[in-house]
């Protein structure tokens, strides 16, 4: 069992209720594991289950309680929370948890802020997915109530290599941020059967471990086809026609580099496909292929670097070349003469004086 089995006090998922919480609301009402009125103890308590976080309770207000219900299978836990009025919740640092949440809201709405992205989760219609190790802000409106879904990314990467029927990728980048139609859905979908496996039996009796482990997979396999990832197309099937979103995160990884580092099998690898396939993807969304691509692109950040050097910074061509993968002066010198017609320590000495084609 999980930290949250050991719960005091059960139902179906985000379909429930949709008026002001209070006791007799929600899903879980075997499974409470604590209530309080006080907001220091609340995040406090809201710690042990998700992360640090700092609580503020608007105005003061007297109708504040704080209450979470939770189970757990394994990995994956299922948290049901309410705070009864208006609050604000920060998570300001990364928590020493690796996990993602999917926020499921059955009641009122939640304002949140995380990786950069401002959205709205409303019952029914949108969720929110947020990964532990970034910064996260949300403000619950005083009907909110959500229900949780804490998977441990061990976990994820385990289930995507057991799928894939190789070791855990340690590259898995999954999409943060709202998350509505059939993701929301799936993803509810194993919420609410968590729940209702939870609210349909004794509180007194536990799950079968056969039991468990089925409703553990569950929730896995919902996260892995329903959540956006870099392995999705290869669980798909589609491995061997890379479409434009992987040629996309290849494009971005290399647009990042403040020097050169990705290798072509390493794009393919961190795209989830393979060098052939990335290959193909790339002839036909650019017409050109990766190493073509990243060659094109090291030049324009060569070119860069050089025609923002300042006399007397001790940049030299050499540095600048070895900097962005090309290790042969002369083939960086002739390389550099097609692309931008000079001579790279031209551009060097007179600055800003080339134009890009």
């Amino acid at each position: 069992m999980t930290d949250v089995d050991q719960m005091t006090s059960s139902s179906t998922g985000p379909g429930f209720p949709v008026s002001a919480p209070s006791r007799g609301d929600g899903p879980l009402h075997a499974y409470e594991r604590y209530r309080t009125k006080d907001p220091a103890e609340a995040s406090v308590l809201t710690a042990g289950v998700l992360s640090t976080n700092q609580l503020v309770v608007r105005d003061h207000d007297d109708r504040f309680e704080a209450t979470c219900r939770s189970v757990g299978v394994h990995s994956t836990s299922l948290l049901y929370l309410t705070y009864g009025t208006d609050v604000a919740v920060d998570v300001p640092l990364p928590s020493r948890r690796d996990y993602l949440a999917i926020l499921l809201p059955v009641s009122g709405q939640v304002h949140m802020r995380h990786q950069g992205r401002e959205f709205d989760i409303v019952p029914g219609e949108t969720a929110g997915v947020t990964y532990s190790r970034d910064a996260l802000h949300a403000q619950w409106s005083d009907r909110a109530s959500v229900l949780t879904v804490r998977v441990d990314w061990h976990a994820v990467e385990l289930a995507l290599g057991n799928l894939l029927m190789e070791s855990p990728p340690p590259d898995l980048r999954v999409q943060t941020g709202p998350i509505a139609g059939p993701a929301r859905r799936s993803l509810s979908g194993a919420a609410e059967l968590l729940a209702a496996s939870y609210d349909e039996k004794d509180p007194d009796s536990p799950l079968p471990p056969v039991v468990t482990r089925r409703l553990e997979e569950q929730v896995l396999l919902a996260v892995l086809l329903g959540l956006d990832h870099n392995y999705r197309a290869r669980l798909l099937g589609q491995g061997t026609r890379p479409g434009r979103r992987v040629v996309r995160e290849a494009v971005d990884l290399v647009s990042a580099e403040e020097q050169a580092i990705w290798t072509i099998p390493a794009l393919a690898r961190a795209a989830g496909v393979t060098v052939r396939s990335l290959e193909l993807g790339f002839r036909k969304e650019l017409g050109k292929t990766p190493r073509e691509f990243v060659r094109d692109q090291r030049l324009m950040r060569a070119h860069e670097d050089l025609r923002r050097a300042t006399p007397g910074d001790g940049t030299t061509v050499t540095e600048v070349a070895c900097r962005w993968g090309f290790w042969h002066a002369g083939r960086f010198a002739a390389g550099y003469v097609e692309r931008f017609g000079v001579r790279p320590a031209t551009t060097l000495r007179s600055g800003d004086a080339t134009t890009v084609r």
